[in-house]
């Protein structure tokens, strides 16, 4: 009796092996790796978009850096890469793709919902990639190969992750944190700017977003000022005019607090601390430390008119990319706070204190 009912469960076991199907599964030499993605405003046709994948051919040392680029004009992404299936002869594999790039003429549209969203949902696309705007054209980013460049898109990874060079005027975003200020009521998205050129990739600019477009693009200078509001980023260099004198500030850390402040019956108004920290890295005439004081007061004034400025024109762009509005809401709790907070911004004023200390002059004394 035992040993009837063993074979009736090696029989069930077997058919039921026999009834599965494949698991999907294919090996590394049967895929395709996707490291970026570009995406542009289709031209001279009736689809919406030109799709990019950007591959990465595997092989030897001497050829590390070699990619394709396959294209394909659909109304979707979905769509597009379903066909760009059949122009290649391996399973497309988006786990390694760290790079999403808009063209700018893109991003001005306000239906690209189903793209951003599209990124989110795919189960082997990572949310920690970055997500940039490029210039003049998606696809132009992605065909630049920087000669010290040596693995594909390498060179977008090390600017934007700050692996490589670190500078103020980069402000790089994650998709996962684009797609929460793209649904988070006072927290609107911003992009870095990439601009193609021959060789080179050039990061210097940012895009500011409302909840649907591309609104305001800052200049190299506004950017690096948003990026120590944000606290992004302590490496800098502030340049000072006083008088005849030239001379620029080397920091080493800069902090920024703000407080909003809505008194009854008055102005609502928010007040910005920043402190910065640095010495003196370049001048036109000697400078000594028993003056230092009077070039600090120099530098405070022209960082309170930059920072001022900065905040200005993003309030009358009518986008919030450092968080005002969400910073109003976690401390206003009823039913009307973000109503209200609509009726205040266009009507705030700032009002801008900094404080720089400059440890010495950079000589040998």
């Amino acid at each position: 009796m035992k040993t009837l009912v063993k074979w009736r469960l090696i029989v069930i076991s077997l058919s039921a092996v026999l009834l599965l199907n494949g698991c999907g599964f294919k090996d590394i030499d049967k895929r395709l790796f996707v490291v970026s993605i570009g995406i542009d405003k289709a031209r001279n046709s009736t689809k919406k978009y030109l799709v990019s994948l950007k591959f990465a051919i595997p092989g030897g040392k001497n050829k590390a850096n070699d990619f394709f680029i396959v294209t394909e004009k659909a109304d979707s992404m979905a769509e597009a890469v379903r066909a760009i299936k059949t122009k290649v002869d391996k399973e497309i594999d988006f786990s390694h793709a760290k790079v999403f790039v808009f063209s700018e003429e893109m991003v001005k549209l306000t239906d690209n919902a189903g793209v951003y969203y599209w990124l989110a949902r795919r189960r082997d696309i990572q949310e920690i990639a970055w997500v940039a705007i490029g210039t003049p054209t998606a696809m132009d980013v992605l065909k630049v190969k920087p000669k010290s460049e040596q693995l594909p898109s390498n060179a977008l990874f090390l600017s934007l992750g700050k692996d490589g060079s670190e500078t103020p005027y980069i402000i790089s975003e994650f998709y996962f944190d684009m797609k929460k200020r793209l649904i988070e009521r006072g927290l609107d998205p911003f992009l870095p700017i990439i601009e193609a050129k021959k060789d080179l990739l050039e990061v210097n600019t940012v895009g500011l977003f409302n909840k649907s477009k591309l609104i305001l693009n800052l200049s190299q200078e506004e950017t690096k000022i948003l990026n120590h509001i944000m606290n992004r980023e302590n490496k800098s260099a502030l340049w000072v005019k006083t008088g005849n004198i030239k001379f620029i500030v080397n920091t080493t850390k800069i902090k920024t607090k703000y407080k909003i402040i809505t008194l009854k019956g008055k102005q609502p108004f928010i007040k910005v601390s920043v402190k910065v920290n640095g010495t003196i890295e370049e001048t036109t005439a000697k400078i000594t430390n028993e003056k230092l004081s009077r070039y600090e007061k120099a530098a405070e004034k022209r960082l309170k008119k930059q920072i001022k400025g900065v905040l200005v024109k993003i309030q009358k762009a009518n986008v919030d990319p450092i968080g005002f509005g969400l910073r109003y809401r976690s401390r206003h709790f009823n039913n009307n706070d973000w109503e209200e907070w609509q009726r205040i911004y266009p009507h705030l004023v700032f009002k801008v204190d900094t404080k720089v200390k400059i440890s010495d002059t950079g000589l040998i004394e």
